[in-house]
């Protein structure tokens, strides 16, 4: 308790000199507006400026090819939310389904074997080509036929050959029955599959093509580029097909994507009203900005604690599984007990408030996760060495947001570390640090993205208390692009980053990698697909079953999600700490109507996510900044659904899910029985889904206030 208490007062004396320190700096930088990177005359108020996802420069300006392994995300250079072509799209606010270039919901075949997918008609891309079914049945073939690609495992396992019924209408066959095919076209973050343009990727080799610059669907063309990878700037399409068809048309002239080299700076700009939008700040540099220009800026709510806690995606540490000693469930679990999540906790609180939830499953802790998985799998944690007896002030904080306050982190330890550790063979030497079988100093690397919001604060606490347990530890930050290549390839041994994804009721999208017949052994990632352990067949075969299982069979598949929630339990190949209090925040003094919850909450605060593009479609100028070519937007950007009537024949009744759009924003499901048709032999019987296993969880139920 005495090296916690040295800690926090170590941690706050720190952040108020970075607060001290930041003020001073922002009374002497001069404004940089006219340093923006524009063509010349363009006014302010012309210009919607949000921040990369990464801080510091891109390593690849040029290379906009996302289908290979390695480049950073499509959310770092704008790429997904201005331009990109997605078939589908999830409100992450409401779980309603946006049907885009997909005029209407997946239909599938009564055995879940065979898939129709309709396309909008009259869209285009943005050179002028048409887009058709063509791009559909190329971009399919291509992931599922050449190995080289990022998608290639999952398309490949499932897709037996896909064709074109007209230029409209695709028929998908798979192997086996999959009524989840369609998450595979399905944005949920930006890791999606996209659609490609046909007529421009057919003449390329893919793994070398660096799509530059790209031929957009979406309504925006990117305009220029930095050189050195900190910016791109996107201009509105005028003749973008949403407009011409919809009449909806985004109001900034154009979308600049920036980062001004680090998060300090971008605190900075953000308070001179040089950026509209970040990803994340720290609860420092939030601290700053909220003080600086308390009246514009905003985050996910409108008053405290405004930090969104419902990021997507755990952050915690990763194991290479295939590389000794990681191999080893004993040095896992020790390397856990090893950490106090107390400091951890304490390293992110924030100025407002809001404490990190603790995530002791790969699934992010939200309300409709708890009462699925945490809860009843609560007996089986504890003995697998939760905590029985956490901090008053964290169980204070989970129980009034509906979380059970006696499910929290594995207990700090250290006794049980060295009883793991010597029972596989390493032992303490005469200067007290651990020492691998051989006799040799047991150096641990932690490999971690610096450019990720929190991974610096996270690798600081981890290595401090490692190296007090003896444990020698090296710090290995590396750029967002080293990184992901690195962690592609597998080439680590620990780390930080995501152990778990998912905002999901419907877990197999994210759990489904798990699977041994998806690992890539050229892309072996933390190599747990590829992991052999006593449980490993029972895995598989679950994972298998759940594939099979339709999503409306709720309790079937629940009770199979925990089985392997429970091995993976057992395992350990990572270990999340918690997702980040996200201080995504959003400058609204030159742009107004971005979604805040409750009385906004159109959209998630995801400006790094794909989803995006229905805020920047959603803007509208404040008035305080000067415009040239800033309009008011055009319509609200809900698409018709467009379902052809099929030619009768003989009714047959089925039972379908249905899930019906009540607003924007709030979205009802519900299992009917309804008369269909049976169609022809070339459109199949269909069964409409509409996605409704991608239940995100309303979170507008799971607001604090």
């Amino acid at each position: 308790m005495k090296s916690h208490t040295i800690l926090k007062k170590v941690a706050t004396t720190i952040l108020t000199m970075v607060f001290i320190t930041t003020a001073v700096l922002l009374a002497y930088v001069p404004k940089v507006e006219a340093q923006l990177p524009l063509p010349p005359g363009v006014p302010r108020g012309d210009v919607l400026i949000m921040g990369k996802e990464y801080y510091g420069a891109n390593p690849d300006p040029f290379n906009f090819n996302y289908i290979v392994p390695g480049n950073p995300s499509p959310g770092d250079k704008g790429y997904s939310q201005l331009c990109a072509a997605y078939l589908w799209y999830v409100n992450t606010t409401s779980a309603a389904i946006i049907s885009w270039l997909a005029a209407s919901p997946p239909e599938y075949s009564q055995d879940f074997k065979t898939i129709t997918i309709r396309l909008r008609q009259g869209v285009y891309w943005n050179d002028g080509h048409p887009f058709t079914a063509d791009d559909v049945v190329y971009t399919i073939k291509l992931y599922s036929t050449d190995s080289r690609t990022t998608y290639y495992t999952t398309f490949s396992e499932w897709v037996e050959d896909v064709n074109k019924i007209d230029n409209y209408t695709i028929i998908i066959k798979l192997k086996n029955s999959n009524p989840r095919f369609h998450y595979f076209l399905t944005v949920i973050i930006y890791d999606t599959a996209p659609i490609l343009p046909k007529h421009v990727w057919e003449k390329t080799d893919v793994m070398t093509f660096k799509n530059y610059p790209p031929v957009c669907i979406g309504p925006y063309n990117l305009k220029a580029v930095d050189s050195g990878g900190l910016w791109f700037l996107w201009e509105r399409y005028e003749a973008w097909w949403g407009t011409k068809l919809y009449g909806m048309r985004p109001a900034p002239k154009y979308v600049l994507v920036i980062s001004y080299g680090t998060e300090e700076k971008d605190a900075l700009a953000m308070s001179k009203h040089e950026l509209d939008s970040t990803i994340a700040f720290s609860p420092e540099n939030f601290e700053f900005v909220w003080k600086t220009i308390p009246e514009y800026v905003g985050v996910w709510r409108n008053k405290p604690p405004y930090a969104w806690p419902f990021d997507a995606c755990v952050k915690g540490v990763i194991f290479n599984v295939l590389k000794y000693p990681f191999n080893l469930t004993e040095v896992r679990k020790a390397i856990i007990h090893a950490l106090d999540y107390r400091i951890l906790i304490d390293a992110f609180k924030g100025p407002d408030g809001a404490m990190p939830i603790p995530t002791v499953l790969p699934i992010v802790r939200y309300v409709h996760a708890e009462p699925r998985f945490y809860i009843p799998l609560k007996d089986e944690l504890m003995k697998l060495g939760l905590d029985p007896d956490p901090p008053m002030e964290i169980v204070s904080y989970l129980k009034p947001l509906g979380f059970d306050p006696a499910i929290v982190w594995y207990r700090h330890d250290t006794q049980e570390s060295e009883r793991l550790l010597k029972s596989v063979g390493l032992y303490r030497g005469p200067d007290n640090l651990w020492r691998l079988p051989t006799g040799e100093i047991w150096t641990v690397e932690l490999f971690y993205n610096v450019e990720e919001p929190g991974f610096p604060k996270m690798a600081a606490v981890v290595t401090d208390q490692l190296e007090r347990f003896g444990i020698k530890v090296e710090p290995r930050s590396v750029d967002t692009g080293t990184y992901w290549t690195k962690y592609a390839r597998g080439d680590f041994g620990f780390g930080l980053g995501y152990p778990g994804c998912s905002l999901l009721d419907d877990l197999l999208p994210h759990i489904m990698s798990w699977n041994s017949k998806y690992f890539n052994p050229e892309f072996p990632e933390t190599g747990w697909a590829g992991y052999k352990f006593p449980e490993r067949q029972e895995l598989d075969e679950i994972l298998d079953t759940i594939e099979r299982t339709p999503p409306w069979k709720e309790e079937a598949l629940l009770e199979l999600y925990r089985k392997a929630l429970l091995i993976w339990a057992k395992q350990l190949p990572w270990a999340g700490f918690f997702p980040i209090p996200f201080y995504s925040a959003y400058n609204s003094y030159c742009w107004e109507n971005w979604p805040s919850y409750p009385e906004n909450y159109y959209m998630d605060p995801v400006y790094w996510w794909a989803q995006m593009q229905f805020i920047v479609l959603q803007l509208r100028p404040s008035g305080k900044c000067p415009i040239e070519e800033a309009t008011t937007p055009g319509k609200p950007p809900i698409l018709p659904l467009e379902m052809p009537t099929p030619t009768p024949t003989p009714a047959t009744t089925i039972t379908v899910i249905v899930a019906t759009t009540v607003s924007t924003t709030v979205v009802s499901t519900a299992t009917v029985t309804q008369t269909v048709t049976e169609w022809t032999t070339t459109t199949v019987l269909a069964v409409v889904l509409a996605l409704v296993g991608l239940i995100i969880g309303r979170l507008t139920k799971k607001g604090r206030g």
